[in-house]
């Protein structure tokens, strides 16, 4: 009789630590599933916070400098630039804003300045590319490239126009 209860209690030591290492597993798991989908949601906040902060970021610069004549798209350094011109104590000044090595760039430089290094402006973000155009004497077409590559496209109307 001895040896039958003696079994008896190895089968409830050894259910028990069953039932425990089955709590264990569960609670992995379900730590394993909360860690993924944590993941993915940082994942998606960051490219989606990438994808405002670069657009903000070019339509906040053209509304600053909208003045008569004041913005426009030229082409240096081999690729279409943003220019946003303003007057600073009778003197000519030119923000840049541009692509270079896969980081948008912002350059300030005087106007008449005719030599300038690309890789002087200031790094603003990471991307793939950069490109502005003007499509009439109102509105600017904007394209970025992110690094996951997604594209905006953007349309941004000035406000002023040239001359006035």
């Amino acid at each position: 009789m001895n040896t039958r209860s003696q079994n008896k209690h190895i089968i409830d030591a050894v259910f028990v630590i069953c039932l425990a290492l089955l709590f264990v597993l569960s609670a992995l798991s379900v730590i394993a599933i909360g860690a993924d989908i944590y993941k993915k949601n940082v994942s998606a906040m960051e490219s989606n916070n990438d994808r405002r902060i670069a657009t903000a970021y070019v339509t906040e610069k053209i509304r600053q400098a909208d003045v008569n004549g004041a913005v426009y798209a030229r082409n240096i350094f081999a690729h279409n630039a943003l220019i946003l011109q303003e007057e600073i104590n009778g003197q000519l000044y030119d923000t840049y804003i541009y692509e270079y090595e896969g980081t948008l760039m912002e350059l300030f430089a005087r106007d008449d300045l005719e030599v300038f290094y690309p890789q002087s402006g200031q790094k603003i973000m990471n991307i793939l590319s950069f490109d502005v155009e003007e499509v009439s004497e109102h509105i600017l077409s904007v394209n970025i490239t992110l690094l996951d590559g997604t594209t905006d496209h953007l349309y941004i109307t000035k406000r002023s126009a040239n001359g006035g």
